[in-house]
């Protein structure tokens, strides 16, 4: 096999398009990350066909020192080496990114670097044929894309997985994955009160053509009473409990695709509501062939029962990677607080930190302790604590300061319904701000709220990764070292998603030699108990130099006082609100109450803007399915928006 790209060759081209092309600052530290990169990418390649070339290699470059870029210049030199080469000498790549923009933005940036036509995107929005793809020294995918293909293999999803590994020359040698994989586990529920309502769905006729389908659920939903049963019953076994189907007296056919495609077609909107709607038919036949399909996979495999206050729930999962991945390279900044690679050790090696490629001592990290911080407390308190945080930042910092304010989903419209005094005021939420650019130029992030994730993800997670667990783990969930497991994989997971949050401001990028950024303010909300203490631990590791101050913010105030805060753009709050909400009718009213906009503004600025078609606000809605209707007239008319 013809050697890769030399590391030393790969650094020195890159360190040209870093300081050259992109203006930044070169370091000897950041020379060591990028001759790492390049050495990994190497023996990824040069271990194809080998034992050791299903070793997952994870590396963890701190944002802001080039790995995307890195991996770009990478790409471009493969593909011009590729041009020089005999054909069994060629290398494919395959590059998997977390959002559609960021597969669009790589592969302009590889076909600029080569300066040929050599990268090509296949996602949602850039349909491509099977030749076009195997034509393409490197295809950039999607996670989401990556995950259905895999599922393909097993008979769900595109089937798009050879398509992707295999090309003109052979199997693709290389794939690297950036940013770590957030759907590397896929998580099935299935709810009693969901099989319920679905059993109540299923018409008579379609009953009769699928009776041994009808047997299976009506004995698991049994399954439920009986398990509950027991749980409630005995004190020891608390509330969970492992089933298979070696201990679940399933009916012999429990295969669902038959009947999921029969409820497919079937007029819920008439049936259950006695109306037409397609956004209500829609979202009503997603519900059910979810719970379909969370049936079969519950019947199929392992699973254990949860209980959640009136919740009961059957829980299954399984690790979306497939036995044959051609030289995977992770590239995950936060791969030591990320638990995932703990579990996944024996297929994986975790490079280790080049030292002296970064220092955040620019960064003043303040520091509030409370308690209720989780998403049902604050969406519940979000009317005193939004106003109340955004009052607090305007008497600390000055009027010049960009802000950037990272949220729970519920709070994110709410918090958009305010304009305080700063240069600028942007909003994002969990889960949907890692890897993104957005806020670059934002010298303040503030974190206000914490995205906590439940035993139930911890249990799946790990038995994802390794195997089916007895009873007694889940009362006692140890593992190696660790006598509580399942709070370790928590806290840590908090972890990864706070310091990916403050690295989406301009802290993020190095400015001079000794891998320092430009100052920033960071503000953030910790819980007063063990699981705040670990998460400040987490961001002084992965972010050394950084300065802790105590910030004496009242989360909670026992005073009457309602702050002062100079209201926003109701348009902004009004497509942040719909972007947030499931599919379905919401009557004008309802929208106004909940975020607080008057009738006079709804009837003055929103309604006049929302008939327009050509309005931004409209333009906007329309991207997310989202429309205007209203019926009837005079003070009998009702207005709604639509989403579908």
């Amino acid at each position: 096999m013809l050697p890769p790209v030399s590391p030393i060759h790969f650094a020195n081209r890159m360190e040209r398009h870093w300081t050259d092309t992109l203006g930044n600052t070169s370091s000897d530290g950041l020379k060591t990350i990028w001759r790492q990169l390049g050495k990994a990418f190497g023996q990824a390649i040069m271990a194809y066909g080998k034992p050791e070339g299903g070793t997952w290699r994870v590396l963890q470059p701190p944002t802001g020192t080039g790995k995307t870029q890195g991996l770009c210049v990478y790409a471009s030199m493969v593909a011009e080496q590729n041009a020089r080469v005999e054909d069994s000498q060629k290398t494919g790549i395959l590059i998997v990114t977390r959002l559609i923009a960021q597969c669009d933005e790589v592969v302009s940036l590889i076909n600029d670097l080569a300066g040929a036509e050599v990268a090509l995107a296949r996602h949602s929005e850039a349909r491509v044929s099977e030749g076009q793809m195997a034509s393409a020294d490197v295809l950039v995918i999607t996670h989401q894309a990556y995950t259905n293909a895999v599922q393909g293999i097993d008979g769900e999803g595109s089937g798009q997985w050879p398509n992707f590994i295999n090309w003109d020359h052979g199997q693709r040698k290389l794939t690297v994955i950036d940013e770590a994989l957030a759907n590397m586990v896929d998580e099935r529920k299935l709810s009693a009160e969901d099989l319920a309502h679905v059993l109540g769905f299923i018409p008579q006729e379609i009953r009769h053509r699928h009776p041994k389908q009808m047997d299976a659920l009506t004995t698991l939903l049994g399954l439920f009473d009986q398990i509950h049963e027991k749980v409630s019953g005995d004190p020891v076994l608390g509330t969970m409990r492992v089933v298979y189907r070696g201990t679940m007296a399933m009916p012999q056919s429990y295969i669902m695709p038959p009947l999921r495609e029969a409820m497919w077609s079937h007029p819920y909107d008439k049936t259950v509501l006695g109306k037409e709607s397609n956004a209500d038919r829609h979202r009503l036949r997603d519900k059910v062939d979810a719970t379909l399909k969370g049936a079969q996979s519950v019947m199929e495999h392992w699973a254990y029962y949860a209980k959640k206050g009136d919740d009961h729930t059957f829980n299954q999962a399984v690790l979306v990677i497939p036995e044959e991945i051609p030289g995977p390279v992770v590239l995950d900044a936060t791969a030591t607080q990320n638990f995932l690679w703990e579990l996944f050790k024996e297929r994986s090696e975790v490079y280790e930190v080049p030292s002296n490629a970064r220092s955040y001592g620019n960064v003043s990290l303040h520091v509030a302790r409370a308690s209720g911080v989780g998403k049902g407390k604050m969406f519940a308190l979000q009317r005193e604590r939004v106003p109340r945080l955004l009052e607090d930042l305007e008497g600390r910092l000055d009027e010049t300061r960009k802000v950037f304010l990272c949220c729970h989903k519920a709070v994110e419209p709410i918090a958009m319904t305010f304009a305080p005094a700063f240069a600028s005021y942007e909003v994002g939420h969990w889960g949907a701000i890692d890897g993104r650019n957005d806020w670059k130029d934002c010298d303040v992030v503030v974190l206000f709220g914490l995205s906590y994730r439940d035993p139930i993800w911890a249990n799946n997670t790990f038995m994802a990764f390794q195997g089916l667990q007895e009873d007694h783990w889940l009362r006692n969930p140890t593992f190696g070292v660790y006598a509580d497991v399942r709070r370790e994989m928590q806290d840590r997971q908090i972890s990864v998603s706070v310091i990916q949050a403050i690295n989406r401001v301009q802290c993020r990028k190095v400015i001079d030699g000794d891998g320092n950024c430009s100052p920033t303010d960071a503000f953030i909300v910790l819980p007063e108990d063990r699981t705040g203490d670990a998460i400040l631990a987490a961001i002084c590791s992965e972010m050394p130099g950084v300065r802790v101050k105590e910030w004496d913010f009242a989360l909670d105030s026992q005073t009457t006082k309602v702050p002062s805060v100079r209201k926003g753009s109701s348009h902004e709050a009004l497509a942040s609100y719909m972007q947030n909400q499931l599919p379905g009718e919401y009557l004008a009213k309802d929208i106004r109450a909940d975020l607080e906009i008057t009738e006079s503004v709804w009837r003055e600025s929103l309604a006049p803007s929302l008939r327009d078609r050509d309005h931004p606000l409209t333009q906007a809605l329309e991207a997310i399915n989202v429309t205007y209707q209203v019926t009837g007239k005079g003070r009998g008319a009702k207005s709604y928006l639509v989403k579908l």
